[in-house]
């Protein structure tokens, strides 16, 4: 029997390798023999350089490099010596949890880091960048890290303007030759699955700003100077770049990409099904198990649960799911492709608890479902 085992993280519990492995440990209690192939997920955020690592064999590059309010910070990105790609989190490097609640500033938060992390990977011969956007605390528009490829973003006095969003209402001249330079040669992959354009009520400011810390005051400033430096950058690439879908995902992160290399926009999940050939191990599976932390509305826009399922339904495949938190009506899930949802909760328990016993859960969950499967052998 062959199951293919390809779940997402489950959030402050457990990454998608380790849900993974604890559904592999759980079937092997039950049938030692039975071939798991295992393909830890992610919807091209937090844990998408992780599970490429793993599948393609990739590793870890430490460094340290500038955190989003300025201050440096130890980071890593993964480099896949072979394919001579780097794949950049955003997250890890100026994203919204490496900054306390109280001290979130987007008029100051910068993504210079990011720069400086594909400085790093273009040093080492890089020729192609992966960039998960997603998480960030910052509204700069790449304004940091256009500067940190060598951008030139000058005052009127023709002094570099300061980080920040604040520092773009300042914009006077720029020069991208350097980053234009820069990533000619190079493949650049942006996973966003936000379809938010830069500008306006939808935009990067008005819908994501106030959870990165943008009040009612503040938030007007912001987009005044984000309208500012798009109609500069607007006007130096002779194309209105602002008006395009996603360029309003991570603060404007994209847009500054766009503005200096044809950055390819691509669904986070649908891109890490493709490059781990997914759908061809699903075809040759006789059962597919999938999970993530909490299933609800939201994973039907696109999650991995979901994303999965779609595939699988393609070769009638069985799919189970095991979640720790289950809500709302279960027909789009089976709707989806879903054959089965299970939580992997074992009792009413502070919720500290219940993310440490994660693993175990799962495991014994697995266990379970397969026993009823072994039943009918």
């Amino acid at each position: 029997m062959k199951f293919v085992i390809a779940p997402d993280s489950f959030k402050e519990s457990m990454s998608a390798l380790s849900a993974a492995k604890a559904i592999e440990t759980g079937i092997r209690r039950v049938l030692p023999e039975a071939v798991c192939e295992i393909v830890p997920m992610a919807d091209g955020g937090e844990g998408t350089a992780d599970c490429l690592m793993y599948s393609w064999n990739g590793e870890k590059i430490s460094c340290r490099a500038t955190g989003p309010m300025g201050e440096p910070v130890d980071t890593d990105f993964v480099w896949l010596r072979e394919r001579k790609t780097a794949v950049i989190e955003m997250a890890r490097t100026c994203g919204i949890m490496l900054v306390a609640p109280d001290r979130r500033d987007p008029l100051r938060a910068t993504t210079y880091g990011i720069g400086e992390l594909m400085r790093i990977a273009l040093d080492k011969g890089c020729r192609e960048i992966v960039l998960t956007l997603g998480g960030s605390v910052t509204n700069d528009g790449g304004a940091g890290m256009l500067e940190a490829l060598g951008a030139k973003l000058l005052d009127e006095a023709g002094r570099t303007v300061g980080r920040g969003g604040e520092g773009l209402r300042h914009l006077a001249h720029l020069d991208l030759s350097l980053p234009r330079k820069l990533l000619a040669p190079v493949r650049v992959t942006v996973l966003c699955d936000v379809s938010n354009c830069l500008l306006g009520e939808q935009g990067a400011t008005y819908i994501f700003g106030p959870q990165k810390g943008a009040t009612d005051r503040t938030l007007p400033m912001l987009e005044a100077a984000m309208e500012h430096y798009a109609g500069l950058i607007d006007h130096e690439a002779g194309l209105e770049l602002s008006g395009r879908s996603g360029t309003g995902a991570a603060g404007g992160l994209g847009y500054g990409l766009l503005a200096v290399c044809q950055a390819e926009f691509v669904s986070g999940s649908e891109y890490v099904m493709r490059e781990l050939k997914l759908e061809e191990k699903i075809r040759q599976a006789d059962y597919v198990i999938t999970g993530e932390g909490a299933m609800d509305v939201q994973s039907l826009g696109g999650k991995v649960p979901i994303s999965v399922a779609k595939v699988a339904r393609k070769y009638q495949k069985p799919v189970v799911a095991f979640v720790g938190k289950l809500t709302g009506d279960m027909e789009p899930y089976y709707e989806s492709g879903i054959t089965a949802v299970f939580s992997i909760l074992r009792g009413v328990k502070p919720m500290k608890e219940l993310l440490a016993e994660g693993e175990a859960n799962l495991s014994i969950a697995a266990e379970n479902f397969v026993r009823v499967l072994s039943e009918q052998q």
